[in-house]
């Protein structure tokens, strides 16, 4: 009787482990969709991101000129896929940080991992030109 009553406590409990088991594998799956969101883990197709991009700083009303945009590069590690999208743009400094301050905080699609101020002098005019160099990256769940 005595053996009996403990196997069933061990039984309860272990049932109760499975509940909770249960929910925390939910609670996880919630966490891991957030997270995904976060980083841009549920990623479309590369070079729709790259066109994205482009259409979001075309589309702000920053003077700001795209200079270059580089081919999509993906780095590839045993859990995600990593995407990297590199875009040069001019302009005056405060149309440059006001076009970085809202990529960063409105376009969804990717995030901004790197940023570059530089100038450069172009000896024909005489005059200095001040670029923005942004890098963004996606993540996707290796396959």
């Amino acid at each position: 009787m005595f053996e009996a009553k403990k196997m069933l406590s061990q039984v309860e409990e272990k049932l109760s482990n499975t509940d909770n088991s249960y929910y925390s594998l939910n609670a996880l799956r919630g966490e891991i969709a957030g997270l995904d969101n976060l980083i841009g883990g549920q990623t479309k197709q590369p070079e729709n991101i790259q066109h994205d991009i482009m259409n979001f700083v075309s589309n702000l009303n920053f003077n700001v000129d795209i200079v270059s945009v580089k081919d999509v590069h993906m780095y590839q590690s045993s859990e995600f896929l990593i995407y990297s999208n590199q875009i040069e743009i001019q302009g005056a400094y405060k149309d440059l940080v006001n076009t970085l301050f809202k990529v960063e905080t409105e376009f969804k699609n990717s995030r901004v991992m790197s940023t570059q101020l530089h100038s450069k002098k172009n000896y024909r005019t005489n005059k200095k030109h001040l670029f923005l160099k942004i890098i963004l990256q996606n993540y996707e769940k290796a396959k």
